[in-house]
């Protein structure tokens, strides 16, 4: 109704700084894993090609992240997307054991 004298008043606009804040916030939080920062990886023969390959689609996990069962699932998988050769798998894989998560599965009791 014209003329009644109720204006309704326009939506704010959020500041072009305010938006890349909110935007900024949201792609950290995303790109932060959820216990927190990454375990960092270990220095050891093999790292410069677990970064290269490995990294060049998500994030390196260190070896630890997993335990032994999920990588032995995710290497098999890893290795054919990633391209690598025999030997490159080797060296990915002689990076890894030393570090790997325990598993959770029972052990059986020693006599």
């Amino acid at each position: 109704m014209e003329g009644d004298g109720v204006r309704m008043r326009e939506p704010r606009r959020r500041s072009d700084g305010s938006r890349l804040l909110l935007v900024g916030g949201f792609v950290f939080s995303i790109l932060l894993p959820a216990g927190g920062a990454a375990a960092s990886l270990p220095k050891r023969e093999g790292i410069v090609l677990y970064r290269k390959k490995c990294g060049g689609c998500h994030r390196p996990y260190a070896p630890s992240e997993l335990r032994a069962e999920e990588w032995a699932k995710v290497l098999p998988e890893m290795e054919v997307r990633a391209k690598l050769t025999p030997d490159e798998a080797e060296t990915i894989r002689r990076y890894l054991e030393p570090d790997l998560a325990p598993s959770h599965a029972a052990k059986p009791a020693s006599p």
